[in-house]
């Protein structure tokens, strides 16, 4: 710490000189007119209208070049700055999801010598039935019908819509309607969801929890609080509620993922093979990188080197961008080696 500090006066001097400098140029030196930037923003919606949040978003100029990439928000929302005026296009790319990528043209004015212009973009993404995920997208469910007060209502619709577009007052609102109608369902059940994609799993446990209670044929609220309590390292509750979601949905291939997973970790590896199959079974023909490997995994605990390998191979033909790729091609490479001893 003190030799940084000793550097302090220097750093200091070195960067009045810097700022000093432009001060003795000509005083002939016209001022450049300042420079506005243009702006391309909006959310990103899925097919029953939530919000999508931590998939890519790319910026390409009109000739397909990437300019810049990043993530939605928590409430799926995107934004681009961009200098100069033109054509470009928005790619929203859904590898991990069960979504089909989705591009669109858009075109920025300039307006007069220095103006800038701003673009707003609702996107609404399509299912492809050739991929599936493991996740809370996508989870869809029976309208559950229940009579509740007006003024209730009201805080949680008002509630939900200033939560998607991240207000802090959005959540305050949707509290209010429960503390007005404890039961609330659709607001129990919407904290409850809205907290396992925040990643904060033990705050949704009561909301879930209770939402369950009141619907118990609530597959979203089973599989919600199954993967809530895998995160949280609540084994016998995960694999519970797991069960639970398979049994209301029994053909859902993220139901049968997650409750295979769990039944991997929690060491019951017949159980946990049957329903990874299952999920395997229910792919058909889509894209299912996360199924190979869990599968890989399992088969690895069991020492079937060569089934593991296949396995592994699968997840790494669907799962080009994976993060892990370079440690399951290490593994891949071992496992190979094993089967032949």
């Amino acid at each position: 710490m003190k030799k940084l500090i000793s550097l302090l006066p220097i750093f200091l001097f070195g960067t009045c000189l810097c700022f000093a400098y432009p001060l003795v140029k000509s005083s002939k030196e016209r001022p450049t007119a300042p420079r506005f930037l243009n702006r391309i923003e909006g959310i990103v919606w899925s097919p029953d209208r939530q919000p999508v949040s931590d998939v890519y978003v790319e910026l390409q100029n009109e000739l397909g070049s990437s300019l810049n990439r990043i993530r939605t928000t928590s409430s799926g929302r995107f934004s681009f700055t961009v200098a100069n005026a033109g054509t470009y296009i928005v790619k929203v790319l859904t590898s991990g999801t069960n979504y089909l990528d989705y591009t669109e043209s858009v075109e920025l004015v300039q307006v007069g010598r220095i103006g800038s212009d701003s673009i707003y973009l609702d996107v609404y993404l399509k299912i492809d039935k050739r991929k599936m995920n493991i996740g809370l997208d996508g989870i869809t469910e029976a309208v559950f019908v229940q009579e509740v007060p007006e003024n209730a209502r009201k805080l949680y619709k008002n509630g939900v819509k200033d939560a998607i577009d991240g207000k802090p007052s959005g959540l305050v609102q949707i509290e209010q309607s429960i503390t007005t109608f404890p039961d609330y369902f659709d607001a129990l059940s919407f904290l409850g969801r809205y907290y396992v994609r925040m990643k904060e799993y033990q705050k949704s446990l009561p909301y879930l929890i209770h939402a369950i209670d009141i619907n118990q044929r609530s597959f979203s609220g089973f599989y919600a609080l199954a993967y809530a309590c895998y995160q949280l390292g609540h084994k016998q509750e995960a694999k519970d509620a797991a069960r639970a979601a398979t049994i209301i949905q029994p053909s859902s291939y993220s139901a049968q993922l997650l409750y295979g997973t769990v039944l991997r970790v929690e060491g019951s590896y017949d159980l946990a093979e049957k329903a990874l199959l299952t999920a395997k079974s229910l792919s058909k023909d889509r894209l299912a990188p996360d199924v190979h490997k869990q599968l890989a995994l399992l088969y690895n605990k069991l020492n079937r080197n060569r089934e593991a390998a296949d396995e592994l191979e699968l997840y790494l033909k669907n799962a080009p961008d994976a993060t892990d790729r370079k440690e399951m091609q290490d593994t891949l490479s071992k496992l190979r080696k094993a089967s032949f001893v």
